[in-house]
């Protein structure tokens, strides 16, 4: 008898976190969802299962940064999983800055990485 399991497709190793995002789809009002894990590929958000539609295209909105002057970042993109707590998303795209921020975000700021380095 053979078991079946399942294969991660990630490129990207993915950390646990947690904090609020908002997701917006074009024409639709942002919906209120939280980040259970990230990595430079995506992210797995809880949110209402049927709130959302396989394949969707959207936007991440978030804010992340130091304590004092955290960030916006908008970042596009896809629906890839839809589970029974939540989705599974994929980035399409984002910028420079975005970049470093889920850098950080994922590892701790450069602060914190030289801290514990040396």
């Amino acid at each position: 008898m053979t078991t079946a399991r399942r294969v991660e497709q990630r490129w990207n190793e993915r950390r646990a976190v947690q904090f609020e995002v908002n997701l917006t789809a074009d024409g639709q009002p942002p919906q209120q969802a939280v980040c259970r894990d990230l990595g430079f590929g995506g992210m797995y958000v809880e949110i209402d299962p049927q709130a959302i539609s396989l394949n969707e295209g959207l936007y991440v909105d978030l804010r992340l940064g130091n304590a004092g002057q955290p960030k916006h970042h908008s970042i596009p993109a896809r629906v890839v999983r839809i589970g029974t707590e939540g989705a599974g998303l994929m980035f399409s795209g984002f910028k420079r800055e975005s970049v470093k921020m889920l850098r950080d975000a994922i590892y701790g700021s450069e602060r914190d990485r030289s801290q514990v380095h040396g």
